[in-house]
């Protein structure tokens, strides 16, 4: 909100579908929008009901370089929610409707705890076995009734085997699966960034190059060189070997 207060708004193109220009806003201080010509990777799944990753087409407005706190592919928390059956028939309640107390402020002579100490777990086991030592006599263990959380907000999420995907399997993404996934394009981002410039010009001209010679030229190459004298092709296998070196640094 403050780039939006202070930021300069910068316009820019957008061409529709029928080659029509509309003017669009494509910054605002340091928040960059899309013109409808962008691209970022995300999640989808794939002819088998993998999760794979993709160039999604960001839609004309959209925020670009944006990362979410949280991958988390079903479910959700509000009333319209895949939650919401599972919350109303067991009796839960929806965040929305469950209310909480404000701290209330320490009054005048109030003693006001101490922030704890960090103890190390060989301390807390010191700690406890003192505590035990110096009880004469310890409480009775009460087990309470089998039940579910005290009204669960995600009461679907205990329940997630009577979900069938579009194969008929059981359950939501593993979460082993997405944190898989989210490593792999962390580091596929570190691997792209440690090449050099030029490593990275060869890569931008391989979404638009017609043969090794466009994208010797790009490496800036001649185009005789490139292409009778195989100089892009060489190019190609120089960058690939670039990427699978800076990809073992990355995982290193």
């Amino acid at each position: 909100m403050r780039e939006v207060r202070d930021g300069a708004v910068v316009l820019g193109k957008h061409v529709d579908d029928k080659g029509g220009q509309h003017t669009v806003t494509v910054a605002i201080g340091k928040l960059r929008f899309s013109d409808g010509s962008q691209k970022e990777r995300a999640f989808a799944y794939g002819p088998e009901g993998k999760v794979v990753m993709y160039d999604a087409p960001m839609p004309v407005g959209a925020m670009l370089g944006t990362r979410d706190e949280q991958e988390r592919m079903l479910g959700g928390d509000g009333a319209a929610s895949s939650n919401a059956p599972y919350t109303v028939a067991y009796g839960g309640k929806l965040p929305s409707n469950v209310s909480r107390k404000k701290k209330p402020e320490p009054a005048e002579g109030d003693v006001v705890p101490e922030k704890p100490v960090k103890l190390s777990k060989e301390e807390m086991r010191a700690e406890l076995a003192k505590a035990v030592a110096n009880t004469a006599r310890q409480p009775a263990v009460r087990y309470g009734q089998k039940g579910f959380p005290w009204q669960p907000a995600k009461l679907r999420d205990l329940f997630m085997g009577f979900e069938k995907g579009r194969k008929g399997e059981t359950g939501s993404i593993a979460w082993q699966d997405i944190s898989s996934h989210i490593v792999e394009r962390e580091i596929w981002h570190e691997t792209i960034a440690a090449l050099s410039k030029d490593d990275g010009a060869v890569l931008a001209a391989l979404d638009t190059a017609g043969s090794f010679a466009d994208v010797g030229v790009a490496a800036g190459q001649s185009r005789l060189y490139a292409d009778k004298k195989g100089g892009g092709k060489r190019k190609i296998k120089a960058v690939n070997d670039n990427i699978a070196e800076a990809y073992r640094k990355a995982i290193a």
